[in-house]
């Protein structure tokens, strides 16, 4: 005869003790998964390889939340342990919005002027006839040309009585902020009549777009510059050249809210807003991206016959800031080893602090001078050009001695 089961008991399971109830959050598995994850973070940051620098600030992010919660398990005070939850919880996702509105208000700043490109170098460009605007107001119209550049039309083929240079450079030609007739590459135009021996005209073509890095202009210049036949191409090269990055977005590794604050952390840091280039100098990221393409653009020069500036710009930081100096002489090292001429436009800076050529309320954008920068810059490439033209003979210009 078999026993009947056991009635089922009436009395009330007891009460998680008060230490249970702090770890409500945290049961034995989702301990483990965060134990699993911090693990995973922390090897992930271990193991980066300088070479290729990539700050992912999302990863500590996460490393800092995992560890709020699993501390706050150790709080007995109920008021406290759920307050320190909170806060962890409201910060991730306050950068996350961030991020979000960071993004897409640097998509719509492109948006319409900005095209994805088959290019695999490129990657994007700008759309032809696109309009835009331009100015400190943004309300002087700007189009496109039919090659994709922000510049007015040239003709095609060359004529005989032009001296062509083309400018190869990033967003510093393209800053809406600046009135076109203020740009550096127009100032330069300027400077430049009647400093050709042989009495040719001189014209410049910006061949630049925003973003791009010196493999990206280099590519740019194969693929439009080249059909406008230069006699010169002056490289504008930005700290920022070295640098990968995609679409006008202003971001650094994953971060588009993190760039707006890298000039005040790079202060803070070392006191010198140069400090946010460094890693883009001192790694594989360098020679990859602009000592392999100032190589390659030595090799156009041999085929076509043209001659090559390197001009390294200068940001807005006070004038002899060693690690900015040091990152301008670099680039000017590695393209006089590759047989270029060079001129650091820094030193055109000298005598006058970094916020006069800051623009009005955008003292954190260190990339991009006021209108005063963009004159001394091209007045400063300006004097080395018409140095090089002084020792050439009317017609071609003879390649530097290597």
């Amino acid at each position: 005869m078999s026993t009947p089961p056991p009635p089922e008991s009436t009395e009330p399971l007891p009460a998680p003790s008060r230490a249970a109830r702090r770890w409500r959050l945290g049961e034995r598995a989702a301990l483990t998964l965060l134990v699993l994850v911090f693990g995973a973070e922390a090897w992930a940051m271990w193991c980066t390889d300088p070479d290729f620098y990539l700050p992912d600030p999302f990863r500590g992010l996460v490393l800092g939340l995992i560890a709020l919660v699993v501390l706050s398990g150790w709080i007995r005070w109920n008021r406290l342990r759920k307050g320190l939850r909170v806060f962890a919880f409201i910060t991730v996702a306050a950068v996350l919005v961030s991020e979000a509105r960071a993004r897409f208000r640097e998509a719509d700043s492109g948006a319409g002027r900005i095209e994805r490109t088959d290019d695999v170098v490129l990657r994007y460009r700008y759309r032809p006839f696109a309009e835009t605007r331009v100015g400190p107001k943004h309300d002087i119209p700007l189009t496109v040309s039919s090659q994709g550049l922000l510049d007015s039309e040239h003709v095609v083929p060359k004529p005989k009585d032009v001296f062509r240079i083309v400018v190869l450079t990033g967003s510093i030609a393209n800053d809406g902020a600046i009135p076109f007739e203020d740009r550096f590459f127009r100032r330069l135009e300027e400077q430049l009549v009647g400093a050709v021996p042989d009495g040719r005209k001189v014209e410049t073509i910006n061949v630049s777009c925003e973003g791009y890095n010196t493999a990206q202009e280099v590519r740019l210049l194969e693929k439009v510059g080249l059909r406008y036949e230069p006699d010169l191409v002056i490289v504008a090269y930005m700290l920022t050249s070295a640098a990968i990055q995609d679409g006008a977005y202003r971001r650094i590794g994953n971060s588009f809210f993190l760039f707006r604050f890298l000039p005040l952390l790079a202060r803070a840091k070392t006191g010198s807003i140069c400090q946010m280039f460094a890693p883009f100098h001192d790694s594989y990221t360098f020679d990859l991206i602009v000592r392999s393409s100032l190589e390659r653009l030595d090799l156009l020069r041999q085929i076509h016959g043209f001659r090559v500036l390197v001009a390294v710009l200068p940001v807005v930081e006070e004038y002899g800031d060693p690690v900015c100096t040091r990152l301008y002489d670099k680039v000017a090292g590695v393209a006089h080893d590759v047989g270029f001429e060079t001129v650091r436009v820094a030193d055109a800076f000298k005598g006058e602090p970094a916020s006069f050529f800051a623009k009005p309320g955008r003292r954190d954008d260190v990339c991009h001078p006021n209108s005063e920068g963009h004159r001394r810059i091209g007045d400063s490439i300006a004097t080395a050009v018409r140095g090089m033209l002084a020792t050439s003979a009317p017609g071609p210009m003879p390649a530097p001695p290597r």
